[in-house]
């Protein structure tokens, strides 16, 4: 089966990635990702929209998936994070070859393909030091901290919200400055497991807000997350059109308490003029 993607670099840029098959940090399950020659990490991600199913053609080819997918750059530290969470169980340190090992990885479904060990290459000492103690014992070691973790994560809060497209997105919804952080903080959550996402917010005084029956479909119809999903093991090997269907990770995709007075919706891109 093959997928048709898009990218914002030339072709000549993704012509040589390397498929991945790696577990999801937010859900566990396997999905794929792709490495280049810089050893930097992507993943890519299935855009659902509302309408009919539909195919591309492409020359003479006709693609049975017609689903939009999109590749992108992730910063492989989220990838990271349960596998080093893992294996610091027993406050040990660890080299790397040691950490990353299906020992040290909790997956949901079939693990039957996994290249779990590619991250050593893919991750930089430099990078580690973000959200690990590092020793140098003849050999460098690590061992994840978590107040390190959490000072990692608030700084790409931090820095999100003073990034030009994510205030676009909001600019016209009249959010205070409170409940765009938050939105912020559910964006980073899509890489995050629920125990992380919760201490985030702890960290930044911030509470979840529920969603409430009236209001779920802001959560559905007008959070660009809730569109986004990764494409994963099943989905790549199974020529079918439906992937099967798992329990939905417990993070919430998006807030519900917020006036979403002026919002476009994300449905009016997919919608035939």
């Amino acid at each position: 089966m093959k997928l048709i993607a898009f990218t914002n670099k030339a072709n000549k840029d993704v012509d040589n990635l390397v498929e991945l098959h790696l577990p999801c940090p937010r859900s566990s399950r396997i999905a794929i990702y792709f490495h280049n020659h810089l050893n930097q990490l992507f993943e890519i991600q299935k855009v659902t929209g509302p309408g009919r199913k539909s195919a591309w053609l492409i020359d003479n080819t006709i693609y049975k998936d017609g689903a939009v997918r999109f590749i992108s750059p992730m910063d492989p530290l989220f990838m990271c994070l349960p596998i080093f969470e893992k294996a610091a169980e027993d406050n040990r340190f660890r080299a790397l070859d040691d950490i990353f090992t299906r020992e040290h990885v909790t997956i949901e479904g079939d693990s039957s393909e996994m290249d779990i060990h590619r991250l050593t290459n893919i991750i930089q000492k430099d990078q580690l030091a973000h959200i690990c103690d590092i020793k140098d014992v003849g050999i460098e070691v690590y061992r994840l901290n978590n107040e390190l973790v959490l000072n990692w994560l608030e700084k790409k809060v931090n820095r999100l919200l003073v990034n030009t497209s994510f205030i676009k997105m909001f600019e016209e919804t009249g959010l205070d400055k409170e409940h765009l952080k938050l939105e912020a903080v559910y964006s980073i959550a899509n890489y995050l497991t629920r125990e992380w996402f919760m201490k985030l917010l702890n960290r930044l005084g911030l509470e979840e807000l529920k969603e409430e029956i009236g209001l779920t479909e802001y959560a559905t119809d007008t959070s660009p997350a809730s569109y986004f999903k990764r494409t994963n093991y099943d989905e790549r090997m199974m020529d079918r059109d439906t992937p099967a269907k798992k329990k939905a990770p417990a993070v919430p995709r998006s807030l519900a308490k917020v006036n979403t007075k002026g919002m476009k919706a994300l449905t009016s891109f997919f919608t035939k003029k």
